[in-house]
C-alpha cells in the first residue's frame, strides 16, 4: 500500500514538472514574439527616413522664382553717365534776398547746355535771362562761402519771373520723374555780383572809357551787375577752396584757375574754373570730361580784403 502511495506521489510530481515545463515554453514564446515586435518598432525610423523626398526644397522656392520683381524699388541708372538718377524735391524754395553781394554758381553742360544757371537769385528781372536756379551765397564780409546747383534748385521755377527750367535747362524723365545727370561743363564759373567798380581789367590795367559806359551808380550793386561796386579786382583776394560733385571732392589745379573782373561790361568778380569762351579752355584746371553729377555741384571759396564795407 505504501508503495502505491509513493508511486502516485512520484507520478503527481512528474505531471507537475511537465506542466511547469509547458508553462515556461509558453511564456518563452510570448517573450520571443514581443521582442521581435519591439525590434521591428525600433528599426522603423531607419526604414521611414527620406529627407530628400519629404523636405522638397524646390517646391518651397517656387514662389520666389515665379514672382515678378518690383521695378519701383530699382534705381534709375542713366545710360550715358552710369549715375543713379533722383527725383527733385518739389518743396524747394530759393533764397532771393541779399544783404551783401549775391554770389552764384554759373554752369552749363557740354554740349546741350543742360543744368544751366546763368543768373543770380537776387538779380532784377531784366538780368535774369532764362531764369535763376542756384543756391547762392550772401557775401557780407571776409570769410568762406559755398555756392551750388542741385537737382532741387534746378527744377524749381524762377522765383521772380516764374520761368520753368524743366525741359529748357534741365531734363527730367517723364515716366520715372527723375532728373538726368549733368555731363562735363561748357561753362563753370562763380560770379560775385556788384563787387567791382569797373575801373580796371582782370590784369589790373585801366579800362577804356567805352568799357564803363554801361555802368551806373546806386545802392543795388550787390544784386545788379551793371551798378558800380566798391573795389577793383586787385583790391580783393579770392581763393578757390574746393569743388564737390554729388558730395565727392573734385581735383583741380589751383594754378590754372582764373580770377578777376574778367568781363569788362559788368561789375562781377569771377572765378573761372572752366569756360569754352575763356582762357581756361586751352589749359583747364579740371578734367572737365570726368565731371558728372546727378544731385549737386558745390564750390567753396574764401574772400578777403572787403575793408570798405564799414566805410
Amino acid at each position: 500500500m505504501l508503495k502505491k502511495i509513493m508511486a502516485m506521489a512520484c507520478a503527481l510530481c512528474m505531471t507537475t514538472a511537465v506542466f511547469a515545463s509547458c508553462g515556461d515554453t509558453s511564456e518563452g514564446g510570448d517573450s520571443t514574439t514581443t521582442t521581435t515586435t519591439k525590434a521591428a518598432e525600433t528599426e522603423a525610423p531607419a526604414e521611414t527616413e527620406a529627407p530628400e523626398e519629404t523636405e522638397a526644397p524646390a517646391e518651397s522656392e517656387e514662389p520666389a522664382e515665379t514672382e515678378a520683381p518690383d521695378l519701383s524699388d530699382e534705381p534709375y541708372i542713366d545710360e550715358i553717365t552710369g549715375l543713379e538718377c533722383f527725383e527733385p524735391d518739389a518743396d524747394f524754395v530759393p533764397v532771393t534776398e541779399f544783404e551783401g553781394y549775391d554770389a552764384f554758381l554759373m554752369y552749363a553742360s557740354n554740349p546741350e547746355w543742360f543744368w544751366r544757371n546763368m543768373a543770380g537769385q537776387g538779380y532784377p528781372e531784366d538780368q535774369r535771362g532764362d531764369g535763376a536756379y542756384g543756391i547762392d551765397a550772401d557775401i557780407t564780409g571776409d570769410g568762406t562761402y559755398t555756392v551750388a546747383i542741385t537737382k532741387d534748385s534746378m527744377c524749381a521755377d524762377d522765383a521772380v519771373t516764374g520761368a520753368t527750367n524743366v525741359g529748357n535747362g534741365v531734363l527730367v524723365d517723364e515716366d520715372f520723374g527723375v532728373v538726368f545727370p549733368a555731363t562735363g561743363p561748357a561753362v563753370f564759373c562763380v560770379d560775385i555780383t556788384g563787387i567791382c567798380d569797373g575801373t580796371t581789367t582782370a590784369d589790373g590795367e585801366a579800362t577804356k572809357s567805352g568799357d564803363q559806359k554801361k555802368f551806373s551808380d546806386g545802392d543795388d550793386y550787390g544784386t545788379n551787375k551793371m551798378t558800380r561796386g566798391k573795389y577793383t579786382g586787385q583790391e580783393i583776394t579770392v581763393t578757390l577752396d574746393s569743388i564737390k560733385a554729388d558730395g565727392e571732392e573734385v581735383e583741380f589745379d589751383p594754378d590754372k584757375i582764373v580770377y578777376g573782373n574778367i568781363e569788362s561790361n559788368n561789375n562781377c568778380y569771377r572765378i573761372e574754373i572752366y569756360n569754352d569762351y575763356g582762357k581756361t579752355k586751352e589749359d583747364p584746371g579740371i578734367d572737365k570730361d570726368k565731371l558728372m553729377f546727378a544731385k549737386s555741384l558745390e564750390v567753396t571759396f574764401t574772400i578777403s580784403g572787403l575793408d570798405k564795407e564799414d566805410a
